[in-house]
C-alpha cells in the first residue's frame, strides 16, 4: 500500500491528474492524504505530490521547485517512463502542465476547468472536500482509461493492418486479417491512395463486410465512387460506402463489378 500526501482545500487538475496516472497505469493500491499546505514532516508518505516544498523524482514531487515547466502532473507522466507509448496523453499532459504553470491557460470548458469543477460550495469544509476530490479523480480516471484503451487500440490496428492482404487477388481491395474499427487510421486516401475497398469476415453474424475508406481521416468524402446495389447483397447503405454479403463468394462477385 503506497501512502501518498498532497494538499488539502482547494485542488486543480496537475494533482488529480497525478494521482489519476498513478492508479491508471500502476498496479499499485494508493492511499490519499489531503494535508495542510503548511506541513513539513512528509515521514509517514511514500510519495507527496503537488505539495512539500521539494522535488527528487522518487518521492516529493512539489512542481513548483521544478524549473522544467512541469505541473505535477508532468512529473509525475514523467515519473511512469510510458510517455513514448502515448503519445495523445503526453500532449494531454503537457496542455495541463501550460494551464497549471501560466503557458497556455485552458479556455472555460475545457479539461482543467472542468476537474475546478469539482470542488465544494465549502472548501473549508475538508470533508466536503475530500468527497469531491475523490469524485475529480475517478473523473480524470475514466479519462486516461479512455485515452489509454484508443491508443493501445490503435497500435494493435497498426499491427493487423500490416498483416493484412489483397482480396480476390485485386490490389484495391484489402482484405483485413482480423476487424478492427481503427483501421480507418491508417487506410485513406491520404495513406494509401490504391486500396478502394476493406472487407473482413465477421465470424460473428457469419457474413462478410466491405466499407470504402475516406479521402482523408474524418472526411465522409470516399476515395471512389459509392457502391451500387445489384440485388445481391444483404444490405447496401443508402450513401453507398459500406456493404454485407451472405457469404465471401458473393462479395467477390459483388465487388468485381464494383471496384476496378
Amino acid at each position: 500500500m503506497t501512502k501518498i500526501a498532497t494538499h488539502n482545500k482547494i485542488f486543480h487538475a496537475d494533482e488529480v491528474t497525478a494521482i489519476a496516472l498513478l492508479e491508471v497505469f500502476t498496479e499499485e493500491e494508493y492511499i490519499v492524504q489531503r494535508v495542510d499546505h503548511d506541513t513539513t514532516n512528509f515521514a509517514d508518505f511514500d510519495m507527496v505530490i503537488d505539495i512539500g516544498k521539494k522535488y527528487d523524482g522518487e518521492k516529493y514531487f512539489d512542481h513548483h521547485q521544478y524549473k522544467g515547466g512541469k505541473s505535477s502532473a508532468g512529473l509525475i507522466w514523467s515519473y511512469l517512463e510510458v510517455e513514448e507509448d502515448y503519445p495523445k496523453i503526453s500532449k494531454f499532459i503537457k496542455q495541463i502542465d501550460d494551464h497549471d504553470t501560466g503557458v497556455q491557460k485552458a479556455k472555460e470548458f475545457e479539461y482543467s476547468n472542468l476537474i475546478s469543477c469539482y470542488n465544494s460550495d465549502d472548501i473549508n469544509d475538508p470533508q466536503k472536500q475530500d468527497e469531491q476530490f475523490k469524485k475529480a479523480v475517478e473523473f480524470a480516471k475514466t479519462v486516461l482509461d479512455s485515452f489509454a484503451t484508443m491508443e493501445e487500440n490503435l497500435q494493435e490496428a497498426k499491427s493487423i493492418v500490416a498483416r493484412s492482404y489483397t482480396f480476390d487477388n485485386n490490389r484495391a481491395i484489402l482484405e483485413l486479417e482480423t476487424f478492427t474499427p481503427h483501421w480507418t487510421t491508417y487506410i485513406n486516401g491520404m495513406l494509401t491512395p490504391h486500396i478502394k475497398a476493406v472487407v473482413w469476415e465477421d465470424e460473428a453474424e457469419k457474413n462478410w463486410k466491405v466499407k470504402i475508406p475516406a479521402k482523408k481521416l474524418g472526411s465522409y468524402e470516399l476515395v471512389t465512387k459509392p457502391l451500387e446495389d445489384d440485388g445481391t447483397m444483404e444490405f447496401v447503405h443508402s450513401s453507398g460506402f459500406y456493404a454485407i454479403a451472405k457469404d465471401e463468394e458473393t462479395m467477390k462477385k459483388f465487388l468485381a463489378k464494383q471496384i476496378r
